[in-house]
């Protein structure tokens, strides 16, 4: 029996913890468990659906990109493993557990990259240094978490570590999605590559003093952003590309300057707006990678992300979800406040259950290409 590649086994874990993680809003009356449903959620999202989508993700990727040997036996067991402590540890209402178990899986995913870095004769692409700096910050992050400061915890390693990636991956994915050449991954010329490497070094300083309360550096984190969309990624470039991942990549783009310029302008709703990076980001390009990865890897042409109307619906709903969760942080009344939480929450489910629907199988059963496109 053929091996599965990571991919295929921390995909559809991401896509459980995806749904268990709002699944808490539907029953936390019911009193089925002790810990707050918003501590779960937290840890679920992040620990769980963010992350296993983040293991698969590199564990697949970087043998390829490295021209090195894929994930070892001990590799697969350690990474499952800590994987599901995580989704364990998240309903412990004692989080230090969780975040012990997540700095470990940071440990492993670090030495499984430097263990084919160092022997590998490949080109690193440019974005490795985003990936690298992410994985430094979940550390960092975990470890404040660990100690109890969780709101340095929270830009470090549920904002840094994801924004860090995205950014950085997405020099390649803005444009492998929108159906444009990745100008700026071909590039030689220095000072680009330089700017690209600063600009992820000053990001990560400003999470840290926005962690540390000063509110200007959420004002920072826009100005950096936009260098990012309009001189790396260059998403002033037209594309007559038919597909919704093409919409979907520039809502991306749009909502990481946005979700800091309003956290900027009222601080004290900063949950508010960062979940405007969680779910029309950070969610959606997910759900954009782990869809060309899946027919990519999966011996799919791509050319099915135009034809897909099952696509159209997993934007469209999770950007309704994102707005309806800012509804629920402008409102007081708590049956408001319930209808608009569950409200986010359907419509979170049924983008996922329409992802699952066209591309769950996908992920499992090979298509109808000779090999592999990636």
């Amino acid at each position: 029996m053929k091996k599965l590649a990571p991919y295929q086994i921390f995909f559809p874990l991401g896509v459980f913890n995806a749904f268990l993680a709002v699944g808490v809003w539907f029953v936390q009356e019911l009193r089925w468990f002790q810990t707050p449903a918003m501590l779960i959620h937290g840890k679920l999202i992040a620990g769980g659906f963010l992350w296993c989508f983040i293991v698969g993700f590199l564990m697949t990727a970087i043998p390829k990109m490295t021209g090195t040997s894929s994930a070892n036996k001990l590799e697969y067991f350690l990474s499952i493993i800590l994987m599901f402590l995580l989704m364990i540890f998240s309903w412990n209402i004692d989080a230090r557990p969780f975040y012990l178990a997540h700095i470990m899986l940071v440990v492993f995913m670090i030495g499984f990259g430097l263990r084919r870095l160092i022997v590998s004769n490949k080109t690193f692409p440019v974005f490795f240094s985003h990936i690298g700096l992410g994985l430094l910050l979940a550390l960092v992050g975990s470890v404040f978490h660990f100690q109890g400061q969780s709101y340095m915890g929270l830009h470090l390693f549920h904002v840094g570590t994801i924004l860090l990636l995205v950014l950085g991956i997405g020099t390649r994915f803005f444009s492998f999605l929108s159906g444009l050449p990745s100008i700026f991954e071909n590039t030689e010329a220095q000072t680009a590559r330089i700017l690209f490497h600063s600009c992820g070094l000053l990001m990560a300083a400003l999470l840290y003093c926005a962690g540390l309360g000063f509110s200007w550096a959420y004002l920072g984190l826009t100005i950096v952003s936009l260098i990012y969309l309009f001189v790396i990624w260059k998403v002033q470039r037209k594309s007559d590309r038919p597909s919704a991942l093409k919409y979907g990549v520039r809502v991306v783009a749009l909502m990481i300057p946005l979700s800091f310029f309003l956290s900027w302008l009222k601080p004290a709703m900063y949950i508010t707006w960062l979940h405007l990076l969680f779910i029309g980001c950070f969610a959606l390009i997910t759900f954009a990678v782990a869809t060309r990865v899946t027919l990519a890897h999966g011996s799919y042409s791509t050319d099915l992300e135009m034809k897909s109307k099952t696509l159209w619906w997993v934007v469209g709903l999770l950007v309704l979800g994102a707005l309806s969760r800012v509804g629920y942080g402008f409102t007081t009344d708590p049956w408001f406040r319930k209808f608009w939480l569950h409200l986010a929450a359907t419509f979170w489910v049924f983008a996922i259950g329409a992802w699952c629907f066209s591309y769950l199988k996908k992920i499992f059963v090979p298509g109808p290409q000779s090999k592999p496109s990636c």
